[in-house]
C-alpha cells in the first residue's frame, strides 16, 4: 500500500489528539454489556474514523459472534486507514513510529492486529512483512514484534504465546519465560535481528 501524496519518507510520525480517547477509555471502565459496547464502539468509529482502538474492540465482538467475515472487514479497514496516514508513495513506514507516544499506540496496535489476522489465515509472509516494519519503526518494540518474527522463522503458529501465559492471571504473558525463549533462539536468524542487536545493545 503506498500514498502518493507523501513524496518522501516520514522522519518521525507523531499523530494528533484525538477528542474520543477520552471517551472509549471511558467506556471500558464502565464494563458495559457486550451489545452495550459494540454500540458504543460504532459510534466512536463514526465519530472519528481515524481512532483505531474502537475497530479492533468490536472485531473482538464480531469474533466472539462468529461473524469472521465481518470482524476481518473492520480489521482490514483500521489497518489500511492507519497506514495510509504514514506510508510514502513507495509505501515506506516512517524511519520512527515509537509506542513511546500515547498518540501512536491505536495506530500501532491496528497496524499489528492486521498482522496477527493474516498469521491467522496462514499468510505468513505477508504478516512477517508487517512485524518487520513496526519493528524497524520501532526498535524498542513494546508490542514484541520481534518474538512474532522469531516465532513465525522458528514454524510456530499465532498461538505459541499460550506456552507463556500466566496461569494465573488471564490474559498476561510471562515476560521472563518469553524473553528466555527469544533469547535461546534469535541468535539463529543473524540476518533477521542483526540490526537490532545493535540497535539496542542486546546482549545475546
Amino acid at each position: 500500500m503506498v500514498n502518493s501524496q507523501k513524496k518522501e519518507q516520514i522522519k518521525e510520525f507523531l499523530d494528533k489528539d484525538h477528542e474520543v480517547m477520552g471517551k472509549y477509555y471511558d467506556i471500558l471502565d464502565k464494563e458495559p454489556a457486550e451489545k452495550k459496547l459494540y454500540e458504543e464502539m460504532q459510534k466512536l468509529i463514526q465519530k472519528d474514523p481515524d481512532f483505531y482502538d474502537p475497530y479492533l474492540i468490536a472485531a473482538d465482538i464480531l469474533k466472539n459472534k462468529r461473524k469472521t467475515k465481518e470482524a476481518r472487514e473492520l480489521l482490514y479497514t483500521a489497518y489500511e486507514r492507519a497506514l495510509r496516514r504514514i506510508v510514502d508513495k513507495e509505501g515506506n513506514f516512517p524511519k520512527r513510529l515509537e509506542w513511546g507516544w500515547l498518540e501512536n499506540r491505536h495506530l500501532i496496535r491496528a497496524i499489528s492486529a492486521w498482522a496477527d489476522e493474516l498469521w491467522e489465515q496462514v499468510k505468513t509472509e505477508d504478516a512477517l512483512t508487517i512485524y518487520k516494519k513496526l519493528l524497524h519503526s520501532n526498535p524498542n518494540d513494546n508490542i514484541g514484534a520481534r518474538y512474532d518474527i522469531l516465532a513465525i522463522h522458528l514454524g510456530l503458529g499465532i498461538d505459541y504465546e499460550e506456552k507463556f501465559a500466566v496461569k494465573c492471571t488471564p490474559g498476561y504473558l510471562s515476560v521472563s519465560e518469553l524473553s528466555e525463549w527469544f533469547h535461546k533462539h534469535c541468535k539463529k536468524f543473524p540476518d533477521e535481528f542483526g540490526w537490532w542487536f545493535k540497535a539496542v545493545k542486546y546482549d545475546h
